[in-house]
């Protein structure tokens, strides 16, 4: 019999969970503007530091390091008071932005990027088990509702800054200007969260449990594989191969223990929840990076007129998310609805690789592509909350995290490498591979979607 599933007993309120929110609210802005202008500004970078060879690799490595960070933040959150991770990830995240925006090479801008992903992965999980552990089962919708809403302002002013810091004071300070804004929103939430406990802590605050070193080893291993990928597109011939072929068996091999048992059968229950979110992100991110360096390099549009397809996304993006926030449909509707909406996306988007087409229908696309994941992502997160024991909740949401970034950085490392080699041959259409790559996938998506349920 099918069910839906039930939700463990509920945390109660904690105090000051208003000023709570709003501390959160302000890391998500953070790190949603320096997404979204790194995005626009990363054309303009990459040929700058004559690295345009490793430009998916700029967002894959980074995707890449957030796996360790997210498995790192999940054990620690399950052992030690959430804000633990919270801090080391956001000092990670810091000095990151300081090593990008002082890097005199692609080498050095890749490291930093690397630093960034860590620190993110860390403090992301970090905040959604803070969501869990210190608000209701009622409450936790509208708090992630939230989270997506941090991402209207940035989307809104995010691309049009960025093309204005990098016309006018230069790609840098796209980086630099963000460590300012970082810290206090830290401040905030560690001075609301310092006592939210781990469930499994003893009654004068230690930790019990030894930690899972076989699993950073893995997901230090399946970054590696990650890593090896996305440089392998800045080679040729056979060390292209090698690095490609040898990185995806890594990255496969040690990234599947750290998923759910049944995660990539997409078994009922919490293992197809944690596969959707790694095949929706990659369908979604993987296109994505693409539209700004499309527009700026095919189609000869200045950074901040290209970034407004970002801000288009962003925008609907928060939209579904508040739909979701106080819609009452099933988890079903709301998966297959919003995994169609991102099919459609891509569609529109690959419309860019013919020549003369109205670059209004990519737009428009994206819309749909942003209303849909942003009906998908609060959905599964509600459902790993009630899904998971809460001693695994921890654990649960960093395999969500670790699933949405390993599978982005995967599908962006593959798809990254063909299309820089058939670019270079057969021009835009090269982009065209990528782009049904992910339309495969966020097909899969609405077929699987049914599966959330037991």
């Amino acid at each position: 019999m099918t069910t839906e599933p039930s939700a463990p007993d509920q945390p109660a309120p904690t105090p000051g969970s208003r000023v709570l929110v709003v501390g959160m609210v302000a890391l998500i802005t953070v790190g949603a503007f320096e997404a979204l202008a790194v995005s626009t500004a990363m054309p303009v970078i990459a040929e700058a530091l004559d690295g345009l060879g490793l430009y998916a690799a700029a967002f894959s490595l980074t995707l890449a390091t957030s796996v360790i960070g997210m498995v790192v933040a999940g054990a620690l959150a399950d052992r030690a008071r959430p804000v633990q991770p919270l801090l080391v990830g956001v000092v990670a995240f810091a000095l990151g932005l300081l090593a990008a925006g002082l890097a005199t090479s692609m080498t050095v801008l890749l490291v930093g990027r690397a630093l960034q992903g860590l620190g993110s992965g860390m403090f992301v999980v970090a905040l959604y088990v803070i969501v869990a552990r210190a608000f209701p089962a009622a409450q936790r919708a509208k708090v992630l509702a939230a989270f997506s809403a941090a991402w209207v302002v940035p989307s809104l002013v995010g691309p049009m800054i960025s093309g204005f810091i990098v016309q006018t004071f230069g790609w840098r300070w796209v980086f630099l200007a963000v460590v300012v804004i970082a810290v206090p929103a830290a401040v905030i939430i560690v001075m609301t969260t310092w006592r939210v406990p781990a469930p499994d802590m003893t009654a004068d605050g230690a930790s019990t449990g030894p930690l899972p070193w076989r699993r950073f080893g893995l997901a230090t291993l399946a970054g590696a594989g990650v890593a090896a990928m996305s440089l392998g597109a800045a080679t040729d011939g056979t060390a292209r191969t090698a690095l490609v072929a040898g990185g995806a068996i890594v990255a496969a091999v040690a990234g599947t223990p750290l998923l759910p048992r049944g995660t990539l059968r997409a078994a009922r229950g919490l293992p197809t929840v944690i596969a959707l979110r790694g095949i929706v992100a990659a369908a979604f991110f993987a296109t994505e990076v693409f539209l700004p360096l499309i527009l700026q390099t095919e189609r000869h549009m200045s950074p901040a007129s290209a970034g407004t397809i970002l801000t288009v996304g962003a925008v609907t993006w928060a939209t579904g998310s508040a739909v979701r926030g106080r819609g009452h449909w099933s988890p079903t509707t709301y998966l297959r609805l919003g995994s169609t909406l991102i099919a459609v996306a891509i569609v529109a988007a690959a419309t860019l690789v013919l020549p003369g087409s109205p670059v209004a229908i990519a737009w428009v696309g994206w819309a749909c592509g942003g209303f849909g994941i942003g009906m998908i992502y609060p959905t599964l997160a509600v459902l790993v909350f009630d899904l998971a024991a809460p001693h695994e909740q921890g654990a649960s949401t960093s395999a969500l995290q670790v699933s949405d970034s390993l599978m982005s950085a995967f599908v962006l490392a593959l798809s990254g490498t063909a299309v820089a080699a058939l670019v270079a041959h057969v021009g835009v259409g090269g982009y065209a591979v990528g782009f049904a790559a992910t339309l495969l996938l966020a097909l899969l998506a609405v077929v699987i979607s049914p599966r959330v349920v037991r």
